[in-house]
């Protein structure tokens, strides 16, 4: 019985993980264009655009989105207006 609720605790902690996931890093081109990943469950179109913004501190302009078929890779190229 011990360890299952061993066993249990480790699943609720997996999960609770799973959850909080982790954020793809914008990775920097060149001449000022950026690319970005918000690929799988964790991420959306949403959290691309934030991290956009984040980059740009505010504006800036959609070079390309890429989403697959199945929705669950997402890529977002994107420059600052300046």
């Amino acid at each position: 019985m011990k360890y299952v609720g061993l066993i249990i605790l480790g699943l609720i902690a997996g999960c609770a993980q799973l959850m909080k996931g982790q954020e793809q890093p914008v990775i920097a081109k060149k001449d000022g264009i950026y690319y970005t990943s918000c690929s799988g469950a964790v991420e959306d179109w949403a959290s691309c655009n934030n991290k956009a913004v984040r980059t740009c501190n505010g504006d800036y302009q959609v070079l390309s989105k890429y989403e697959n078929s199945t929705g669950t890779k997402r890529e977002l190229t994107f420059q600052c207006n300046k």
